[in-house]
């Protein structure tokens, strides 16, 4: 089993992740969660994460503060898809826990100091990894590896070359990247590959419980998004493909080690990512659909 800690920036994907990480306790245990500015501000992120954790039950899970800006441009958020409070617009029972007095980078510092290798899941901007190892280098002896949904290799989602949690703070990936710590990375691209459309997600059964019933209610706003934009009512699940890849890495098809780098210029290609020869990225090329509805379906059993 891994020990994981969750740096997250809480819009709709991201607490469905954090539903399918608590679901699946054989495989992963959670032993905290970051919070960072990125699909909303900060104060929005912290609160969508004490009343997802209050609504499921699950107050023994500490939260820490982080980041709530970029490291050098200001924020930018993504209403459209997560709605003004970042859970497309559901609206939670109030928190009965608090946050932590410690901030994100102390936080990740202790609990990777009491849990040599340890595992990072981030689901947003990269900004409080960065910053936790430029102020405790020591935690690139402790942790083991960072399992990350971000970057685009062919098309992005913000810009045609870039993803949104990797060109809302390039400088923090191209940080991270250069700690030299494994990473895995599934990239915007692989996740329009497993659109799923609402009767797909209800043939799941997720009706039938409190929690699976919540799966479906947040993705109301990106169904209404994706349907403006492109077309089709579907919704992509970046950050739940990742999480389903750290619990069961079998659902991967494929993983392509390479070199990456990213582009920090100011311009058109800034935020977009760079593959070249080398090591140290294992892109995450592809994932297989019913092994990820398999896993997903676990979050029925969190709240009947």
């Amino acid at each position: 089993m891994k020990k994981i800690l969750i740096d997250t920036d809480c819009g709709v994907d991201d607490a469905i992740a954090i539903m399918m990480a608590l679901a699946s306790p054989a495989e992963i245990s959670v032993l905290g969660i970051t919070t960072v500015c990125g699909n909303v501000a900060l104060e929005k992120v912290v609160d969508n994460v004490l009343r997802l954790l209050s609504f499921l039950g699950r107050m023994d899970i500490p939260v820490f503060r982080g980041a709530s800006r970029p490291l050098v441009e200001p924020p930018r958020h993504a209403p459209d898809v997560h709605g003004a409070n970042g859970l497309g617009g559901v609206e939670l029972p109030p928190p009965r826990i608090s946050e932590q007095r410690e901030r994100a980078p102390q936080g990740i510092a202790r609990l990777a100091r009491e849990n040599p290798g340890l595992t990072l899941l981030t689901l947003g901007p990269l900004t409080n990894i960065a910053i936790a190892f430029t102020i405790y280098p020591e935690l690139k002896g402790q942790i083991a590896e960072i399992v990350t949904m971000g970057g685009a290799i062919e098309t992005g989602n913000v810009t045609q070359f870039a993803e949104f949690n990797f060109h809302s703070d390039p400088e923090a990936v191209q940080s991270v990247l250069d700690a030299g710590l494994p990473l895995f990375l599934l990239p915007w691209d692989a996740t329009v590959r497993v659109a799923h459309t609402e009767a797909e997600l209800e043939a799941l059964g997720l009706r039938t419980s409190a929690s699976g019933r919540l799966v479906l209610d947040l993705q109301q706003t990106v169904f209404g998004f994706v349907e403006k934009t492109r077309g089709a009512r579907v919704t992509m699940l970046p950050d739940p493909l990742t999480a389903a890849w750290l619990i069961e890495p079998a659902i991967a098809g494929r993983l392509l080690e390479t070199g990456l780098r990213m582009e920090l210029g100011q311009n058109a290609l800034r935020g977009a990512c760079i593959t070249r020869r080398g090591s140290g990225v294992k892109l995450i090329q592809d994932i297989d659909k019913s092994g990820f509805d398999r896993i997903l379906s676990r979050v029925i059993a969190l709240k009947r």
